[in-house]
């Protein structure tokens, strides 16, 4: 495992399109490489800052979710909003363009409970199924909210989705959560709730996560965008 000195002497990284599959009419996986991605450690769920043009041509970021790291690969995967810089790069992506960006950032906790629960909406999903591999038998049930039916995204065998599709309503709102956590029952024993997405539902989502009896220490929480300044991812 590198240092803590040679990460920060390379947490700046160049690297090219290798690879690009579209997971559905909103998720494109973008597959990048790199020999230096073979000397350095990719935590579970860790991001990356990818520098991307603004509309002004200043330099802005954003940050994507590690879905997976081997030898000198690196995927991601990027939801296509149809707005802003970030999706604008993803869907315009070709084999054989540079990317620079720089990381990695976070990492998710794996825990041990009787039982576990994710809440999402599609900008933190490539998180969640990389955690439920990580998990690798151990069973996880995951709400997850996306734009439609048509959005449904690849999660490994132990994870239970139920999809719930926005059908034209606006991204952003906690509703569609908060309604089919009211509809989950838990099993016997304590458990541990992963929450992920847009900022200010995932603050009142997790108010809703101790109607089970979970606390603060019981639930990962993290914002991937905020609603205010669009998806970010």
């Amino acid at each position: 495992m590198p240092t803590a000195q040679h990460l920060r002497r390379t947490n700046q990284f160049q690297a090219s399109v290798t690879n690009l599959t579209s997971l559905s009419p909103r998720m494109r996986r973008i597959t990048l490489s790199s020999p230096e991605f073979a000397e350095a450690d990719w935590p579970l769920g860790c991001d990356i800052a990818v520098v991307l043009a603004g509309p002004d041509g200043r330099e802005v970021r954003r940050r994507y979710t590690v879905r997976s790291a081997r030898d000198d690969s690196l995927v991601v995967d990027a939801v296509l909003h149809g707005h802003g810089p970030g999706s604008t790069w993803a869907a315009d992506l070709r084999p054989g363009d540079s990317v620079t960006f720089f990381g990695p950032r976070g990492e998710i906790e794996l825990v041990e409970a009787d039982w576990l629960l994710a809440l999402t909406d599609e900008s933190g999903l490539p998180a969640i199924a990389a955690l439920a591999e990580e998990l690798e038998a151990r069973p996880i049930t995951v709400l997850a909210e996306i734009a439609d039916e048509a959005e449904h995204y690849p999660l490994p065998a132990n994870a239970t989705a139920h999809w719930l599709p926005r059908n034209g309503r606006a991204a952003g709102s906690a509703e569609l959560l908060t309604e089919a956590l009211a509809r989950f029952e838990p099993p016997a024993g304590r458990g541990y709730a992963y929450l992920l997405g847009e900022s200010r539902a995932v603050v009142r989502l997790r108010d809703e996560l101790a109607t089970l009896g979970l606390g603060r220490a019981e639930v990962y929480a993290k914002g991937y965008w905020n609603l205010n300044s669009r998806p970010a991812r």
